[in-house]
């Protein structure tokens, strides 16, 4: 099934946002679950596979050492610039962020999307009323798929949540629009606003 992983970070990631709103906290655990333990205690089927599970809860007040260490060493706090993920027209356009208009919350919304390791692996090109979403490529497949395409998945799912909150409704379309790219540059799906 072609963009599964983008369809399971955009629903998981709907869910998490769910979670939240009712005062709930999750955490996405995928690189560092122990998938055999949750596996057989889910008794997943031999043609099944458990990519990714949460626990949903009350937040803790604060944060462990050890969870302050992690977050430190992965840079969970540091987000890329805006102008090194959003572009207009082409990639060789960086887009400045004062003439994003009514895509700036959408936009800053996937900028703070959470990722694995905080990679932030989309790139998005604005060309009118459409926005492209690629995938910047930097992990090898494991059996389960990309996780970066969940994280595009989780990162359309804040631009889309955004843009509706804000009036906008837009269309998720996968039609290559075949711009030059650069390596390891892959085209995903669009948004076109209506």
């Amino acid at each position: 099934m072609p963009n599964y992983e983008v369809a399971l970070g955009y629903a998981f990631e709907a869910a998490c946002l769910y979670a939240e709103s009712l005062g709930l906290g999750t955490v996405m655990l995928a690189g560092t679950l122990n998938r055999k333990t949750f596996e057989e205690a889910m008794e997943v089927g031999e043609d099944e596979a458990l990519a990714v599970v949460s626990p949903v809860g009350v937040p803790a007040k604060s944060m462990s050492l050890r969870e302050k260490a992690m977050r430190k060493f992965l840079g969970a706090d540091k987000r890329k610039p805006f102008e090194e993920l959003f572009f207009e027209g082409s990639f060789d356009r960086p887009l400045d962020k004062g003439s994003s208009g009514m895509f700036l919350h959408p936009l800053e919304a996937v900028r703070l999307a959470p990722s694995a390791t905080n990679q932030q692996p989309w790139r998005l090109i604005i060309d009118g009323k459409t926005v492209h979403f690629y995938e910047n490529k930097t992990y090898k497949d494991n059996p389960l798929g990309d996780i970066q395409r969940v994280d595009i998945g989780i990162a359309l799912c804040h631009f889309l949540v955004v843009l509706r909150e804000e009036g906008n409704d837009g269309t998720v379309v996968v039609e290559d629009p075949k711009l030059p790219t650069k390596e390891n540059l892959f085209y995903i799906c669009s948004v076109k606003l209506k």
